[in-house]
Formats: structure tokens, sequence, C-alpha cells
């Protein structure tokens, strides 16, 4: 019967899945920019740990950021893992204020052991988002009057692995990811004559659709003590990797009458075949602590994207450096006496900078994160919460500020595999 139980839940959350993944609502300014705002990435454990990852070794949960972790699957287990996103969005700049929202499909991840040692990982995420609203006035000269630009994106770009884990020796683990990365941002550029319906609009439209393959490689070392203490370091990296591009440029003049839009003529329609450069990115980090008891690491993230070239973009691309720490706590995992003690508790803070200029200048982003593991009844199966403060941006000049509240939630289902149960 549990098991059945389980199944349901896993059939609602995917039929729910189709009902969140294209509701990308929040508006970003920033997100005009490059491929679009990128997503925080990592399962939700290690997001409400600031984004540490390559330090961290669960037999209970996936980090799909460091293949060389897939190793800690336990042998016969199955572990499944879904997540959503609920994010709040605030935008600050000149005097406005504007507030949007979302919620999102965060990722979808199984793992499952091939022999003791020896694990594989299969996921699904979004990498970026291009969704943005963005409006404003600008005085013209004696003949056009007042004229409205008015700029909109939508899409994102999203990524699906496969990866594989072994452990070797005792002190280490090495892993690698083959993904493939697929998506479409349009952004829409408007501008009006608002004061004269003489004139004729112009609109520029642009697609791109990007998808191609790239891998990374990740080595894991670990040093065990007594009464379970550990000490776990690990490196990631990224090469640079190519993807095919499908750019659709189409510029019209069109009228407005009486508040129709009109189609006038089309000025150029121009479609192009050609190849996107992706960037290489290291992650280098660390964790220690005490088995079941608790975990502290930190992260290192650079990515050289000043090496990218991706035609039909915006902005100027330029190196991004990421730093991230954080901690987790579990008083009693296997008390019997009380629930909370067998509740996991999650800190961490991050920084990061932006992959491209905004206004001439790289905008750096600061966040706080937290969150918690409640184990599920007669399993050790739990629900992941996290949320995420985050702020980047100025608010004066051309640098609007935005800030996000972000919360999270996934289902982390562990099963065994080829046990047969004794009662139900």
């Amino acid at each position: 019967m549990y098991k059945n139980i389980k199944f349901s839940l896993v059939c609602l959350l995917a039929l729910l899945t189709t009902g969140v993944t294209g509701q990308k609502n929040v508006n970003s300014p920033f997100a005009r920019y490059g491929l679009g705002n990128l997503e925080q990435q990592g399962p939700f454990r290690m997001r409400a740990m600031g984004g540490i990852s390559s330090g961290i070794r669960d037999n209970l949960s996936l980090n799909f950021l460091t293949p060389a972790s897939y190793s800690s699957i336990d042998t016969a287990s199955f572990i499944f893992d879904f997540g959503i996103d609920y994010g709040l969005n605030q935008l600050k700049g000149d005097g406005l204020k504007h507030t949007s929202q979302d919620m999102t499909f965060s990722h979808l991840m199984m793992g499952f052991p091939i022999m003791k040692g020896w694990g594989v990982t299969a996921a699904i995420l979004p990498y970026a988002n291009g969704t943005y609203d963005i409006g404003f006035e600008s005085e013209g000269d004696g003949v056009t009057g007042t004229i409205y630009e008015h700029h909109n994106g939508s899409g994102g770009y999203n990524r699906a692995l496969l990866g594989t884990g072994f452990r070797p020796m005792p002190f280490m683990s090495v892993g690698v990811n083959g993904f493939f990365m697929f998506g479409e941002v349009t952004r829409i550029n408007d501008f009006l004559f608002t004061d004269d319906n003489n004139h004729f609009n112009t609109r520029k439209q642009g697609s791109s659709a990007l998808s191609g393959l790239g891998y990374e490689a990740s080595v894991q070392f670990m040093i065990s003590f007594q009464e379970g203490r550990f000490i776990n370091a690990g490196i990631t990296y990224t090469p640079a990797y190519d993807l095919k591009t499908s750019n659709d440029d189409l510029i019209i003049r069109y009228s407005n009458i009486q508040t129709t839009t009109m189609g006038f003529d089309t000025l150029s329609h121009a479609t192009l075949s050609t190849t996107s450069r992706m960037p290489g990115s290291i992650r280098a980090g660390f964790s220690m602590g005490q088995t079941d008891k608790l975990t502290a690491g930190a992260d290192l993230v650079y990515t050289r994207w000043s090496k990218a070239t991706i035609p039909g973009s915006y902005g100027e691309f330029t190196d991004a450096l990421s730093l991230h720490a954080g901690a987790e706590y579990i008083p009693d995992r296997y008390s019997n006496y009380s629930f909370f003690d067998r509740m996991e508790y999650r800190m961490g803070c991050r920084y990061g900078e932006s992959y491209t200029l905004f206004g001439g200048e790289q905008v750096k982003e600061y966040g706080i994160t937290f969150g918690t593991g409640i184990p599920m009844r007669r399993s050790r199966s739990r629900i992941t919460l996290v949320v995420d403060l985050s702020t980047k941006g100025k608010g004066s000049g051309e640098i609007p500020k935005e800030s996000r509240i972000s919360v999270g939630a996934s289902l982390n289902l562990y099963d065994y595999w080829f046990i047969k149960r004794q009662y139900d």
C-alpha cells in the first residue's frame, strides 16, 4: 500500500509539472541580456546551504552538480526527487516600484546504483529564463513627439543530463555528466509614436533557439576519522562547448488606428543557422563535519563568460565568480522520541557576479538561504523546503535594484529495489 501511495504522489506531481513549467512570469530587466537570468542551480538540500555541492556526498539525496557523488547511492536503492519553486520579485529604480511573481518547475531527478560504489543519475532542469517586460518614454523632436519603447521577452533554456559516478578507491570518487541543452527565447522591441497616428511604429522581433551537447567531469576526495567525522573535497570542470543556433529576425512597420494595431509592411525578415560557444567553468570546494549530525562547507565557481559567443543575444559578456557557504545540522536522525530531532536544519549565504554588463557595469548579487528536511513516517524519504532571499543591482542610474524571495519545495522519495516486503 505504501508503495502505491508513493507512486500516486509521483504521478500527481508529474501532472502538476505540465501546469507550472511554462509559467515563468517574473519580470526582470536583467533577463534581456545574454541567455537571460541564469537559474540558481542545485537540489534544494544544497541550495538551502548557500549552493555548496563540491564536498557533498549523501546516500539519501542526489547531487547533480558534482557527478562524482553518485557513487554514494546505496546498493539496491532508488531515489526520485521532484521540486517546484515560487518566486516573488520586486524592482526599484528612478522612484518606481514593480512587483511580479511566478511558480515554476525546478528539477526532476532520479538515481540508482549499478553496483556498490557505482551510481547513475538522470535529471532535467531549467538553465536560464528570458522573461522581461520593460517600457519607458523618451522625448523626440518637434515632428515625432513622444516615443514609447516597449521591450519584452519570453521563453528559456533547459538541460537534460545523464551521469555516472564511480568509487575506484576508498578515498576517491570520479564522475561525469553528459547533458543536452535546448530551448528558445523570443524578444520583441516596439517603438511607438504616441502623439501622432500619422507615423508608422516599428517592431523588431527576434527568436533564438539553441540545442547541443556538453559534458562535465568531477572528482571527490574523502577522508574519514573516528566517530563519523569526515572531510571531503571536490572539483568539477565543464569545458567550453558548442550549440547549434537558429535565429529568426523580423522587422515590421505598423500603425495604430483607434487602438487597433494594423500590420503595414515587412521591412526585413532573415533566418540564420550558426553556432554558439558556451563558456567553460570550474567549481571547487569542501565539506566537513560528522555523519548524520553536522555538515559545513564552501564552494567557489568561476565561469569564463568572456569567451562565450552567442549570436542574437544582447549585451557584453564578462567572466563571473560566485562564492557559496553553508551548513546543515541534525539533532538526532534516529530519534524515537522527537520528530523535530529527526528534522534537518540548513542555512547558508552566497555572492555572485553577473555574466553580462548592465549599464556598463558588472552587477553584484547577494543572497542568504535557509531550509529544512522533513522526514516521512516509516521511510527514508523526506520533504525538503528552501527559502532564498537575494538582492542585486543598485536602484540608481541605469541599474535597477531587484529583490527576490524564492520558496521551494521538493519531494525526495527513497525506496529499495528487489526487496520483498514481509508486511504492509
